[in-house]
């Protein structure tokens, strides 16, 4: 989960792909501004371009979503780990950090039960039966 290598060689690779395809919408635009031809096939090739460089740039998007997502997984799992470490074998009392670094979020149902879902998705429902 921390080794970004594959990802960041993709989104360099998809960022080579926006920068051609770019080139390419720029130099039909320029010729079509400086030679005659037909509008028809200019426009045809101009919005296939247009498409793939919208589709191109979508993915890149995508994927630069995709690692900071999994980089803020990253610094959650750190502080998770940290916090872990720092506490003994068996929990005699409350502590807030434990509860703030495992517990995702809880649940309240009309019926009185509470469902805490915890960051490894794990859910656990207490109450009304």
């Amino acid at each position: 989960m921390t080794d970004f290598a594959a990802l960041d060689a993709k989104i360099a690779r998809q960022t080579e792909e926006v920068q051609v395809v770019a080139g390419l919408v720029k130099e039909a635009v320029q010729e079509n501004a400086s030679t005659v031809q037909s509008q028809e096939e200019y426009r045809k090739k101009y919005d296939s371009l247009r498409r793939r460089y919208e589709d191109t740039a979508a993915e890149l998007e995508r994927l630069k979503l995709e690692r900071d997502a999994r980089q803020w997984q990253d610094k959650a799992m750190a502080l998770f780990i940290r916090t872990l470490k720092k506490q003994p074998v068996v929990l005699d009392r409350w502590d807030d950090a434990i509860w703030t670094v495992m517990v995702e979020k809880g649940i309240v149902h009309r019926d009185g039960r509470i469902t805490f879902v915890f960051y490894n998705g794990t859910e656990i429902t207490v109450g009304a039966e």
